[in-house]
């Protein structure tokens, strides 16, 4: 598709999830309508070629959001200027989940427009389906940098309206941080900038096992610290 003139057919990014990857191209299933008769070809896939990853080149892994603009080139629909999505695992309790995002889940669609993100909610049961004794939910948070770091600040402090002065917001969020990741993560330099705290022990083993890493202070502070975060260990 490289190889054919192009029409951009979006103006703002549209989100998929890379289904897989081959090397040098790989295929994108988007998360909202698309309206193109050639929508169809490809199994309704998006085609993605490594040159035209944001950075060139670098492998998609599957599974992962990405966000880019879609084009056609004659041949059928493809991606352009494709960046890879941070994600980060947000603790709420379950009254703060409740009264952030409706009983029933119903206000996170707005939430996620507004704040350009993508959210997964999970709720942990046992296996004969009953609900487990964990005390909150998780959301998979996943976008570019900067809108996490807004998300995820308004996740932490949801009862807040506008303040004066942002130096006067406290904010106090919970991560579940994966083991694979948390060696990345330089403490020290975070604690630079606020309070911040990892779990003595692992929290949750499914699917993968995870430590707490605590954030608190103010709003200033809060957004260096999780964007020095983001940094660290969202590559």
């Amino acid at each position: 598709m490289s190889g054919q003139f192009r029409t951009r057919l979006t103006a703002a990014p549209v989100v998929g999830r890379v289904i897989e990857w081959k090397k040098s191209h790989g295929w994108i299933e988007p998360t909202c309508t698309i309206e193109h008769p050639d929508i169809i070809k490809h199994r309704g896939h998006i085609f993605v070629h490594g040159e035209d990853v944001v950075p060139r080149w670098k492998p998609l892994i599957a599974g992962t959001l990405v966000e880019f603009y879609l084009y056609h080139d004659g041949e059928g629909l493809g991606a352009d200027e494709c960046v890879a999505r941070k994600v980060l695992r947000v603790t709420l309790p379950w009254k703060d989940a409740q009264e952030a995002f409706g009983e029933t889940g119903d206000k996170l669609p707005e939430f996620e427009t507004r704040m350009n993100v993508t959210i997964r909610a999970y709720q942990w049961v046992q296996v004969d389906g009953s609900p487990s004794d964990l005390p909150f939910l998780l959301f998979e948070v996943w976008g570019r940098a900067q809108a996490l770091v807004e998300a995820i600040a308004r996740m932490g402090a949801p009862q807040q309206g506008v303040l004066s002065s942002h130096e006067s917001r406290m904010i106090d969020v919970t991560l579940m941080m994966p083991e694979s990741r948390l060696w990345k993560v330089d403490v020290g330099q975070l604690q630079s900038i606020c309070v911040v705290e990892v779990s003595d022990n692992i929290m949750i083993t499914d699917p993968m096992p995870c430590r707490t890493l605590t954030i608190k202070g103010s709003e200033v502070g809060f957004r260096k610290a999780v964007h020095s975060l983001i940094l660290q260990a969202c590559d």
